[in-house]
């Protein structure tokens, strides 16, 4: 905690009754607790809302009420954390909770909510969407939920807090963006009283007395966007809402503030024909509404990528892009000339009205030139020398950019338009790059196949330049009154010599750098990761060991230290009480399977034997069939393990997985989800990865049954493939056919794929191999584009490649997945001497094997040094000389039982 809330905390406790509090600082809170103190289970828990500038008040109030109670609490940790849970991106459910309180009991809560009323009356805090309000007006709210239950894992290998009903039973503590306390929790506090409205349930909601609403586009923290219906008029409008406090800085202006300041923008754009015009802006309880003419059409975005989806060929035809860079240079240009610079120029805040028309929306951002104005923008689109700047000078926020940062966004705007490339750059350490030779380099790697980012490549590369190279938006206008030059596609490039090398040794590095072996995770979680088991494959250790097994397998002795680290780390981890899920990712399976090779290739047939009594005590069931979570992941680990020790329990284990499957399925092979309700067709999560495992059990354990329900599988994927040209995409699943653009592993081509290519290595029936390749077609068409990550971006995609290169022979897979790797190669930041991929979120460096670096080195040990694919069982049954009986001793090994992994 900073040291200015710190003090605060400390210096009011003091007004209390009685010393030896504790306070315990995390990454987001402090945790505040009185000498001799145990939390309740769970109860009425009160929060207290703030803004950044009403915080420090709060605070200076609220403490001695809590102290002379003996209350323990906990607060946002600094004012960094208290803008973030009150910015207009913070989760609606969580946002502006800045202070907890856990009452003892609820005549204690009823007495503090009083308190801390009176004591903080007339403050500013917004409204806590998953709480109900004290009383109007004031920051305290209240809602039920856990206090120190430690959270458990949910079926989906979730963590959660779980509240106990009077009956024994549990439920998941919800965190909904409304109030909603389990049936049983009667509140200790009067409900409201009713606001009379005068509408009756059912009835259109009107605002203002005219505008009709429709449907409701999407919600944020800032507050919804509807689609209405205006009475008067008859047109269709748009209508924004921000809500009180929300995006509240210390000067006081917050979302109301600024969405009056967008409607002023509009009223002086509008007339250039670039922007909506203003229909009306008005308030009603509190929040603030903006209407505004409705644009048809769907933004720049949207826009894209649907044209990359559609486009036999995924590109952007080179006439429409040119078109399009003259569109957005004029409309930049006449924004500039009635003196604004907009600042947030990007994708997602263009809509492209009929005719390919781009209009500019969204514009709280767009400053004149001579104002002052704190730093905003959006990493990728907005000039990173702008963003990293001060956002204070002095007494008041700098003065306002020059144009120049957007051209950077129009630079930035139009490579995402000509090739679906997100050109969000992570950080280097200090010094760093210049951020014009990194988006070269994504230019580099995208231009070779992509026609219109080479026809618009001189103007991306001057615009996104840096310094005074840049070209001002009079020169990018001078360019585009030329005419596009079309040119042939081409292949993409090969990684420079050395550079797979050098990602290899690096990310190892930086793994053994990084990890901690006193830490709740060994490796650190993103912030924007779902807390899940830390033994596990998708985030956890498990993954990572899995790689570092593979790494010293494959002669990178320099990480046999590490591996030693995490395999005790994750030996003594299992031995801790808890639930164990049988799921391949989300589970313990993938935790035994990594352990076991772990402690066979260190020679250590004690941790060996413990993975092994380990492994037999996961369940072999589950209500969940697929292979992250259930059934089939839990099914692969069984028989993975089979092979490795020939132990026929696992075996059984692997069958009777096999057979429960058997009874999920339907008659084409599809399973039923029982916990979610639709069939989906992907690896990670549907048919795919669950005929995959049918596929490898009735080889293996001599079961044509489970071959010929993995057939059916095969048969159905192949019969709902969508032609996108020379290459095949799938829907989700059943549906869900409104996202048919997902080409990961868990959802879509390149998870189908992976299954269908082994089918037909397994039937050497030719439609499988031409989907799989119709399939690898669409992954390497998506190279670039792709994000980093194992399970949903280019990572896992270019496994296929290499996948259909040992299946086939042809070499030119594994050069195309070189070239998968070249464009990781080209995100690659510099942290502290090491060059690391980034992980999914394009922003950081973390070590989780699905979202992170650690599938990023799989991929780069498979293709600097052979071997298969992890995670799955693809050897064929054959012979072995002697395998290991369950009583330790060795015997020759007869037909039909594994050979050794």
């Amino acid at each position: 905690m900073t040291e200015s809330y710190q003090a605060i905390v400390r210096s009011k406790l003091g007004e209390g009754p009685a010393g030896g509090w504790t306070l315990s600082d995390g990454e987001t809170w402090c945790m505040v607790t009185p000498p001799r103190h145990t939390l309740r289970q769970q109860g009425w828990k009160l929060h207290l809302s703030a803004t950044p500038a009403s915080a420090a008040d709060v605070l200076r109030r609220a403490v001695p009420v809590l102290a002379a109670h003996a209350c323990a609490f906990k607060c946002a940790v600094s004012p960094r954390i208290t803008a973030e849970l009150t910015s207009v991106r913070a989760p609606r459910a969580q946002s502006g909770k800045f202070l907890t309180a856990y009452p003892p009991d609820d005549d204690r809560a009823r007495v503090l909510a009083a308190e801390l009323h009176t004591a903080t009356l007339g403050l500013a805090g917004p409204a806590i969407l998953s709480d109900r309000r004290y009383l109007p007006d004031s920051v305290v709210h209240y809602r039920y939920g856990c206090f120190a239950r430690p959270p458990e894992l949910n079926d989906e290998g979730l963590y959660e807090g779980r509240l106990q009903a009077p009956d024994g039973t549990f439920v998941a503590d919800e965190r909904n963006p409304w109030f909603s306390p389990p049936p049983w929790a009667r509140p200790p506090f009067p409900p409201p009283a009713a606001a009379p409205s005068g509408r009756r349930r059912g009835d259109p909601v009107l605002l203002a007395g005219r505008f009709e609403v429709r449907e409701a586009i999407r919600h944020s923290n800032r507050g919804g966007v509807y689609r209405a219906r205006d009475r008067r008029t008859g047109d269709d409008v748009l209508i924004k809402e921000a809500r009180p406090h929300i995006g509240a800085i210390t000067d006081g202006k917050d979302a109301r503030h600024w969405l009056r300041y967008e409607a002023d923008v509009l009223t002086r754009l509008a007339p250039l024909g670039i922007a909506p015009a203003v229909r009306e802006v008005f308030e009603a309880g509190g929040h603030v509404f903006l209407v505004e003419d409705l644009i048809d059409g769907d933004s720049l975005q949207r826009w894209t990528t649907g044209r990359v989806t559609r486009h036999p060929e995924g590109l952007i035809p080179v006439p429409v892009a040119w078109s399009l860079a003259r569109g957005l240079t004029r409309l930049t240009g006449l924004a500039h000339s009635a003196g604004f610079v907009l600042r947030d120029l990007k994708p997602g805040n263009v809509v492209m009205a009929p005719g390919d028309r781009p209009v500019l929306v969204d514009l709280e951002c767009a400053v004149r030139v001579a104002e002052r104005a704190h730093v905003v923008g959006t990493p990728g689109f907005t000039a990173p020398e702008y963003l990293d700047g001060p956002d204070r000078q002095g007494d008041g926020p700098p003065p306002a950019p020059g144009p120049e940062v957007d051209c950077y966004s129009l630079g930035a705007t139009l490579l995402y338009a000509t090739t679906g490339i997100v050109p969000l750059l992570a950080d280097d350490s200090p010094p760093r790059r210049p951020a014009g030779d990194r988006i070269a380099a994504l230019v580099d790697t995208a231009a070779p196949a992509a026609p219109a980012l080479r026809a618009l490549a001189p103007l991306v590369l001057g615009l996104t330049a840096d310094g005074p190279g840049r070209w001002p938006l009079e020169k990018a206008a001078a360019f585009l009154r030329g005419e596009p030059v079309g040119r042939p596609v081409s292949a993409g490039p090969q990684p420079p010599p050395g550079a797979l090398g050098r990602l290899l040794s690096d990310g190892l590095a930086h793994l053994a750098a990084t990890a901690d072996p006193d830490g709740e995770h060994l490796w650190p979680k993103p912030r924007s990761a779902p807390a899940t088991d830390p033994c596990n494959v998708q985030l956890g250790a498990a993954g990572v060991l899995g790689v570092l097994t593979r790494a010293v397998r494959s002669g990178e002795t320099a990480a046999e230290p590490l591996l030693r680290t995490a395999a005790r780390w994750l030996d003594g981890r299992l031995a801790l009480p808890g639930r164990i899920l049988p799921g391949l990712y989300f589970g313990r399976s993938g935790a035994a399977w990594a352990l076991h090779d772990a402690a066979r290739t260190l020679g250590d047939e004690e941790l060996a034997a413990r993975t092994e009594a380990y492994a037999l005590r996961i369940p072999p069931a589950s209500r969940n069939p697929d292979v992250c979570h259930g059934l089939a992941g839990a099914g692969l680990a069984q028989l993975h393990l089979w092979h490795a020790t020939g132990d026929h329990r696992f075996a059984d284990r692997a069958a009777r997985c096999a057979d429960d499957l058997r009874r999920l399925t339907t008659s084409a092979g599809g399973p039923r989800r029982e916990l979610a309700g639709a069939t989906l067709y992907g690896f990670g999560h549907g048919l795919a990865g669950i005929a995959a495992f049918l596929l490898a059990a009735g080889r293996d354990l001599g079961r044509p049954d489970l071959v010929e329900l993995a057939t059916g599988a095969g048969h159905t994927l192949c019969a709902v493939a969508e032609p996108r040209g020379d290459a095949a995409a799938w829907p989700k699943g059943p549906g869900e056919d409104e996202r048919t653009d997902l080409n990961f592993w868990c959802h879509g081509a390149s998870g189908v794929g992976t299954f269908l290519v082994r089918l037909w290595t397994a039937t050497g029936h030719a439609p499988f191999r031409a989907y799989a390749e119709r399939a690898a077609r669409l992954v390497y068409r998506d190279r670039c584009r792709a994000g980093t990550a194992a399970c949903h971006g280019a990572a896992g995609n270019a496994q296929l490649l290499l996948d259909l290169a040992d299946a086939t022979g042809e070499e030119r897979y594994r050069r195309q997945a070189g070239e998968v790797a070249a464009c990781l190669y080209a995100r690659a930041v510099r942290r502290d001497g090491r060059l690391l991929v980034p992980d999914e979120t394009l922003r950081d460096v973390s070590a989780g094997y699905h979202v992170g670096l650690a599938g990023v080195l799989d991929l780069l040990l498979r293709l600097e040094h052979g071997g298969g694919r992890s995670w799955l069982v693809d050897r064929p049954a054959g012979t072995l000389t002697k395998e290991r009986r369950t009583d330790g001793e060795q015997r020759p090994r007869t037909p039909g039982t594994p050979r050794d992994g």
